[in-house]
C-alpha cells in the first residue's frame, strides 16, 4: 500500500544565491531536484511515509539526479526516461522584495504518458496528489486527468496543490482555466495567496468566496499566507494559524513541505475530517506551517525538507516562546 501517489513534474531547480532584478548578474546558483509532485513526495517519504512519484525525466545526467535524489529519501520512483527530451530546468530568481521568479527549460515533464499510470497504481494509493505544473499540454494533461479519474473510481482521496507560474503561459486566460479544472477535482486543496489572487483577484478579502468562484467543492482548503501562517476551510468550519519566525534564505518548496506534512497528519486521522476536533485541525496546520518554515531556511527544496524531530524541535520551541509571551 503507498500512502502518497505523485504525479507531474519532476525538474532541477537552479536558484540563484544572489538576489536583484534579472538573472543576468547571477553567478552562484544552487542545483536541486525539484517539482512540485516530487517535492510533496520527498517532503513525506521524510516523515516515514510511503511515497510514490510517477514522472518522466530525461535520460541525461540530470534525470540520474533525480532519481538518485528521490531514491536517497525514501522515495518509490516510477520515472521514465525519456531519449528525445532533456530533463526540464527551472532558473529561480530571488528577487530584492522577496519573493521568486522562474524561468524554464522546459523538457521531458511535459512527456508524461497515459500509459504511465494504471488503475492498480491509483487502487494501491491512500492519496494522489498533483499540481499544475504539468497540465499545460494536452499529452501530460491527459495523463494527470486520466489518474484523477482513476482516483474517483476508486474512492481514492485527491489533493492538489496549483502553482502558477506565468512564464509557462503564453495566455494567462488558459493557465487559469486549466488550474480551476485541476482545483475542482480535488478533495484536499493548498495554495498560496498569490495564486489564489491569481484566479480570482476580486475576492482578496474573502477567501470561502474566492474558493467557490474557482470552482472548489472538496473537504479541506487551505490558503499558505507566507509569515502570516494559514488560513484553512474544512467543511463549514474556517480558523487560521499563525507561522513561526526564522531567518529566511529561500522560499522554494516551503509551500510542498506544508503540503506534506499536512497530508501526513490527515492520514493519521484516517482522511476523516469529521473526526477531527478544532484543536486537532489548529495543530495539523501549525505542524504543516512549521515544515514550510524550516524548508525556507535553506537553499533548494530536497535538502531542507524536515523531519519529524525537527518540526518537533520548532513547535516546542513555538510553544515555550508563547507561554514566555503570556507571562
Amino acid at each position: 500500500m503507498i500512502d502518497v501517489l505523485c504525479i507531474g513534474e519532476a525538474l532541477i531547480d537552479f536558484v540563484a544565491h544572489e538576489r536583484g532584478d534579472t538573472l543576468v548578474e547571477a553567478a552562484r546558483y544552487n542545483a536541486a531536484t525539484g517539482g512540485a509532485p516530487a517535492n510533496v513526495a520527498a517532503g513525506l517519504a521524510k516523515l516515514d511515509r510511503r511515497a510514490r512519484v510517477i514522472a518522466t525525466v530525461g535520460n541525461d545526467v540530470f534525470g540520474e539526479k533525480i532519481v538518485h535524489d528521490l531514491e536517497t529519501v525514501g522515495v518509490i520512483c516510477t520515472l521514465r526516461r525519456d531519449p528525445d527530451h532533456f530533463t526540464t530546468l527551472a532558473f529561480v530568481r530571488q528577487k530584492l522584495e522577496g519573493g521568486r521568479e522562474f524561468l524554464f527549460s522546459v523538457g521531458a515533464h511535459e512527456q508524461l504518458l497515459p500509459e504511465q499510470v494504471t488503475a492498480e497504481d491509483v487502487q494501491q494509493a491512500r492519496i494522489l496528489h498533483y499540481g499544475s505544473v504539468s497540465l499545460r499540454t494536452p499529452q501530460s494533461r491527459e495523463t494527470v486527468l486520466h489518474a484523477i479519474q482513476l482516483a474517483k473510481e476508486a474512492g481514492v482521496v485527491t489533493s492538489c496543490s496549483p502553482d502558477w507560474r506565468p512564464g509557462l503561459w503564453p495566455n494567462p486566460d488558459d493557465g487559469r482555466a486549466t488550474i480551476c479544472e485541476a482545483i475542482a477535482h480535488a478533495d484536499i486543496l493548498r495554495t498560496s495567496l498569490p495564486d489564489l489572487l491569481f484566479l480570482r483577484p476580486d475576492h482578496e478579502d474573502d477567501y470561502a468566496a474566492a474558493l467557490d468562484a474557482i470552482g472548489f467543492a472538496g473537504r479541506l482548503a487551505v490558503i499558505t499566507l507566507g509569515k502570516d501562517g494559514a488560513w484553512y476551510k474544512a467543511g463549514e468550519r474556517t480558523g487560521q494559524v499563525p507561522a513561526p519566525t526564522v531567518k529566511v534564505v529561500e522560499t522554494t518548496g516551503a509551500g510542498d513541505a506544508f503540503t506534506a506534512a499536512m497530508l501526513d497528519c490527515l492520514l493519521d486521522f484516517d482522511l476523516t475530517l469529521g473526526d477531527m476536533t478544532e484543536a486537532d485541525l489548529q495543530n495539523v496546520m501549525a505542524r504543516a506551517c512549521a515544515a514550510g518554515a524550516l524548508t525556507a531556511t535553506g537553499y533548494g527544496a530536497i535538502p531542507s525538507l524536515p523531519d519529524d524531530a525537527q518540526i518537533d524541535a520548532l513547535m516546542r520551541m513555538m510553544k515555550k516562546m508563547s507561554a514566555g509571551a503570556a507571562n
